[in-house]
């Protein structure tokens, strides 16, 4: 035998040949030095497993050694220092190249090192700058530059585990997916390279020419372009930002079918819901559950149960306790209208030159609640370009002391007030004086005038009846006047008494003192006061009355600060909020401390002061409607106890508060 120190060198042309006389006449002798039984065939030394064929050494391999590691017989395989041509090794129809490799005959495994280079049958192949492979489970674990290629991605990685069985690829240090399009970062992740389905851990990231999306938890099919995510997820797309919890995402098409709370952020819109289908191209929704659409352009909120939402027409419809919240131009004043039913909608105006017509509909149990009106009816149109509104089917309005009542009636407003009314076929206007006298007029049709929110005129045109009492500074009662005129012209004062009437035909009247007056003198036909039907503010909010945040993000949230803003923990989340907020509110810096149960928890450098810093500014876009609302994920780690407060200008505390966690 040749001492193990001297090596075998044939030359070019006789290499092959060497190599196999070698195996040749290694095989029957017994392990007595290094390099006898390098190439052992007994029994105790074949593979463990017989399903999986043994690794083969490919014919021209460069230089064969014997030796022994732990005990165990080897074979050595070096590159040819004058060839300098790569060992080659197969399983099946899997191939491996490398610069300089061990193998494990016995065991049927193979350590290669420089240069690796493994194929499998599906032409999937991998690079890296060692492997050590098992023929008997077929995993391949490679380190350092790894880089895997099928026809669907690119992995990139330096910790990879290939199962050339299930073609499973699976790295946990962190890793790159890309294709000709998208580019996916993961702290875990496992790839399919059959199925072309991958499975992501630990800040995920994925960006596209056209998609961005983080998330912690979510698998991608390579084929379908389809994400499927079951965290908290941020998706940014051209046409807006979507977050989400859970649900599906096609970054081609742009649908996407949301099964957690999610919400859309547009330039035109938010949408909330805890179900959401959403076309990004078509710009079309639906939403179940929860929902909240927040028209920017026009400064309205609508809720509800259900939504359909059309960018393209600018329509949306909303079903089943259906709320409108619109804040009032030019006034701090907050209109409430709810209904079975609230369309929106533009329609294009009549000149060219002048802006489309926006408009929102209400159809079935009508309510609306002002500070300075409330109403019902059964449908309802309303113009969002001048705040007019029309009443349809049984209306009533309420305004302060005055109850107003027709077949139909609109209201035009003005400053953000109301400023004229018409009431239209069987008109009746009751309003009650300082003694609570009921002073009342009818006919066939009636124009209001209001100031300041308050009725002043009453013009009466055909069948025109009123019935008015006289006061002597607004205290003493002296006498009923009862007038029938087709048209007149009514004033009142701030407080509702009458000032002065106005009439344009000859009337028919009487006058009554107090002691003659019966009570058929007091009313006229068809009175009908019926302020016990004013709906109150938490009547039209209906269900949303009890959540006062107008979101569904807080639902089932804990409220652990109530300060000069509330914080609300719920799942991973911190949530801030703040009502009737301005931007001068939200200037100072949120202070946010979170200390983990184990301090091990915390990157190096932060466990000398022994918490996460998630301080932070509200973003400006984040105050909505005098809504300021914003959330923090919170670390991954355990939490022990949670501190919040505000900095003033020199970053020191204005107040903090502390909250531990059971």
């Amino acid at each position: 035998m040749m001492p193990k120190s001297n090596r075998i060198r044939p030359s070019q042309a006789l290499r092959i040949a060497c190599c196999l006389l070698f195996l040749l006449l290694c095989a029957p002798l017994q392990a007595q030095s290094p390099a006898q039984g390098a190439s052992s065939t007994s029994a105790k030394q074949q593979p463990a497993s017989k399903k999986e064929p043994p690794i083969e050494l490919l014919p021209g391999a460069g230089v064969l050694i014997g030796d022994v590691v732990k005990g165990e017989n080897v074979r050595k395989v070096l590159m040819d220092t004058l060839t300098k041509a790569q060992i080659g090794f197969k399983q099946g129809r899997d191939m491996l190249f490398c610069d300089s490799a061990i193998q494990y005959l016995a065991r049927n495994l193979v350590n290669a090192y420089g240069r690796v280079y493994l194929i499998d049958e599906d032409s999937t192949t991998v690079t890296a700058d060692t492997l050590l492979y098992d023929g008997n489970t077929r995993i391949a674990r490679l380190r350092g530059n790894v880089i895997l290629r099928d026809k669907e991605k690119t992995v990139t990685t330096n910790r990879l585990d290939y199962n050339l069985a299930t073609k499973i690829a699976h790295y946990s240090g962190g890793g790159t997916v890309q294709d000709d399009s998208s580019r996916l970062t993961s702290r875990v992740g496992y790839y399919n390279t059959v199925t072309k389905v991958a499975n992501f851990r630990g800040n995920v990231h994925y960006q596209s020419p056209d998609t961005e999306l983080t998330s912690d938890t979510l698998t991608y099919n390579a084929r379908t372009k389809i994400v499927y995510f079951n965290a908290r997820t941020r998706i940014k797309t051209p046409n807006g930002d979507i977050v989400t919890d859970k649900g599906e995402y096609n970054t081609v098409l742009g649908k996407s079918n949301f099964k957690g709370r999610t919400r859309i952020d547009t330039h035109e819109y938010t949408i909330s819901g805890d179900v959401l289908d959403y076309d990004r191209v078509m710009e079309r929704g639906f939403a179940k559950g929860n929902v909240e659409f927040y028209h920017k352009k026009d400064n309205f909120i609508i809720l509800g149960d259900f939504t359909r939402y059309d960018g393209v027409l600018e329509t949306s419809q909303v079903y089943g306790n259906a709320v409108l919240i619109s804040p009032q131009k030019n006034s701090t004043d907050t209109l409430f209208l709810s209904a079975d039913t609230l369309i929106s909608y533009k329609e294009t105006a009549l000149a060219d030159s002048l802006p489309p017509i926006k408009k929102l509909t209400a159809y079935r149990n009508v309510r609306i609640y002002r500070s300075d009106f409330q109403s019902k009816c059964d449908s309802l149109g309303y113009l969002l370009n001048d705040s007019t509104f029309f009443f349809y089917y049984d209306p009533i309005i309420w305004s302060k002391n005055a109850q107003l009542t027709a077949k139909d009636i609109s209201i035009r407003m003005k400053n953000g007030q109301i400023d004229s009314m018409s009431l239209q076929e069987k008109a009746f206007v009751i309003s009650q004086d300082t003694l609570l006298n009921f002073n009342q007029t009818k006919g066939k049709n009636i124009d209001a005038k209001f100031a300041k929110g308050e009725l002043k005129k009453v013009f009466v045109s055909g069948n025109g009846e009123s019935i008015y009492h006289i006061l002597e500074n607004d205290t003493l009662f002296m006498g009923l006047n009862y007038v029938k005129c087709s048209d007149m012209i009514i004033s009142f004062n701030d407080s509702a008494q009458l000032q002065d009437i106005l009439f344009i035909k000859q009337p028919e009247g009487s006058f009554i003192p107090p002691h003659e007056i019966k009570t058929e003198n007091k009313f006229l036909t068809d009175f009908n006061w019926r302020v016990s039907e004013k709906p109150a503010k938490g009547v039209v909010l209906g269900i949303h009355a009890a959540n006062q945040y107008r979101s569904g993000d807080l639902k089932g949230a804990l409220m652990i600060v109530d300060d000069f803003f509330k914080v609300f923990i719920k799942d991973d989340r911190l949530i801030f909020y703040r009502s009737n907020a301005k931007e001068t509110d939200l200037t100072a810096e949120v202070l946010v401390h979170v200390y983990p149960k184990n301090k091990n928890d915390l990157p190096i450098e932060k466990r000398k002061a022994g918490y996460e810093d998630m301080s932070f500014r509200f973003p400006r876009e984040q105050l909505q409607n005098g809504i300021a609302k914003y959330d923090l994920t919170l670390p991954a780690f355990n939490t022990a106890r949670v501190v919040v407060g505000q900095y003033d200008a020199k970053r020191k505390p204005l107040w903090q508060k502390t909250y531990v966690f059971k």
